[in-house]
């Protein structure tokens, strides 16, 4: 399966909500109710990793709020796409950009799953380091029934 690495500009002009009336605390818990839907910082100076319970959850491991075995979490992605993934942060923290790829996770069902991450470098007064999400891709349901009106309306 080819990867494709990008670099896009991930700064974008904040939609305006105030109108609608709708929070950050709602907005996120409406896109972590669709899938799986975490998020994570690496901290450049201690290479520490943080992550919610999302994170974890995708990745078939245990929560923790403390740092997350990153050994653990790489032997997780497919083989060929952990380079990619470790080029795609070294060149964040080198550069100050911002990034996005997907990438293979062991579906621990004796296959694998794709899962998106988006991430950016942050260098303010909230600290050094990449902060980001990580989503899996949702197959697309097909409701059986309704071709053949087996299922009452």
């Amino acid at each position: 399966m080819p990867l494709h690495f990008e670099q896009p500009v991930i700064d974008k002009t904040e939609q305006s909500r105030a109108h609608i009336g709708i929070t950050d605390v709602e907005v996120v818990q409406m896109l972590a109710a669709y899938r799986l839907f975490g998020f994570w910082r690496i901290d450049i100076e201690t290479g520490h990793f943080f992550a919610s319970e999302d994170v974890h959850a995708i990745f078939g491991l245990s929560y923790s709020d403390g740092p997350v075995n990153l050994t653990e979490l790489m032997s997780r992605i497919h083989e060929e796409d952990r380079s990619l993934i470790a080029q795609t942060f070294e060149e964040a923290s080198l550069h100050g950009v911002g990034f996005h790829f997907v990438y293979r996770v062991d579906n621990r069902l004796g296959g694998y799953k794709l899962v998106r991450s988006v991430g950016r470098f942050r260098n303010d007064q909230s600290g050094g380091g990449i902060v980001g999400i990580t989503y899996e891709f949702v197959e697309k349901l097909r409701v059986v029934g309704f071709e053949d009106n087996t299922i009452p309306r």
